[in-house]
């Protein structure tokens, strides 16, 4: 699919630190050097999990898009009061945990800041703006995934003409690596010489949430092996609100598990997404 990336005001460049952010954010580059899009209107973004993100992924994103030379703008979940409560407050707070239904680990936490920020490059710019977003989903991942578009008009992110004078947006998603396999991925990353995270060398297989309510055994029991005391908050946290993290699966097994000494089960790569 051809883009005329030169039809948009900015590009903002999604950003979890994760293989596949980092691969969309360098396919992007090529892209725009290649269009002659400016740098200066590019950035990345970063939402900010809090304890519930692998260590280290906010540091590593500002290096990736500094690689670049991109400006990095990091944002986190914010309350109706102003509050910034991290994710597993708010799993506190809810007294469950989120899930295929209740995804508010992705709407609140990543899209809601995501947002935020789109509403203020909209602002800065002034009058009519057109912004693309770009994000590393990839069709390899998941069922659900596979399903998404490659390009399109994000409806509820873009907006109208308003009474009080506010200018339209228009607001697209484009998945620049949609396509891509996994093999593609590293190959990419190996030549462009960016330092990855470290997870990926003890076999996790993405980088979402350090634990997942998506993730197989295999990879809970790989970040819980890397991250023994923040699986003890998981477990205290589970066992405070009487939810299990998965459905009829407690992460206080994964704990038991990597306690009695198993070895992780081969990674089946159903995440579920």
């Amino acid at each position: 699919m051809t883009i005329n990336l030169n039809d948009f005001d900015h590009i903002q460049i999604n950003s979890s630190g994760g293989k596949d952010s980092q691969t969309a954010l360098r396919e992007t580059i090529r892209q725009t050097d290649a269009a002659g899009y400016p740098r200066d209107k590019l950035s990345v973004f970063h939402a900010d999990l809090g304890t519930a993100e692998w260590k280290g992924v906010r540091e590593l994103a500002a290096e990736q898009a500094a690689h670049y030379g991109l400006p990095f703008i990091v944002d986190k979940y914010r309350n109706k009061d102003g509050d910034n409560p991290t994710l597993l407050d708010y799993v506190k707070l809810r007294g469950k945990w989120p899930s295929s239904t209740q995804r508010y680990c992705t709407s609140d936490f990543k899209r809601g800041p995501g947002q935020r920020q789109i509403t203020a490059i909209h602002r800065k710019i002034g009058g009519d703006t057109k912004i693309l977003q770009v994000f590393g989903f990839r069709a390899e991942e998941s069922t659900n995934r596979a399903k998404q578009i490659v390009f399109e008009l994000d409806v509820r992110g873009s907006t109208k003409e308003r009474p009080d004078g506010s200018r339209v947006r228009e607001l697209y998603r484009w998945l620049p690596i949609h396509t891509w396999t996994e093999k593609q991925v590293w190959a990419d990353i190996r030549e462009s010489g960016v330092r990855h995270h470290e997870a990926y060398d003890a076999g996790m297989p993405r980088l979402s949430c350090c634990f997942c309510i998506f993730a197989p055994k295999a990879a809970l029991m790989i970040a819980g092996k890397l991250n023994p005391e923040l699986l003890d908050i998981y477990v205290k946290l589970e066992a405070e609100i009487g939810h299990d993290f998965q459905h009829k699966k407690p992460i206080r097994l994964i704990k038991e598990a990597l306690d009695n000494g198993e070895t992780p089960p081969e990674m089946d790569g159903n995440w579920n997404m």
